[in-house]
């Protein structure tokens, strides 16, 4: 079932709330990890890219992949 308009922009903008969050935990993360705090940017990140490429989507099955 395709998602409604509102229901898009209600997800486009928790994303949005999700990376900022992420990137004020990666700035007060200790130093020595590094690596972790640079995981989580990018998967939070990669949520708001994922939902953006799917909304150009038409088709279910296309829809449903993103």
């Amino acid at each position: 079932m395709p998602l409604l308009a509102d229901q898009k922009l209600d997800v486009s903008r928790r994303a949005i709330e999700l990376l900022a969050l992420a990137s004020q935990i990666a700035t007060s993360a200790p130093r020595g990890n590094w690596f972790l705090t640079e995981e989580l940017k990018r998967a939070a990140l990669s949520i708001p890219w994922n939902i953006a490429e799917g909304a150009g989507r038409f088709g279910a099955p296309d829809g449903a992949r993103f």
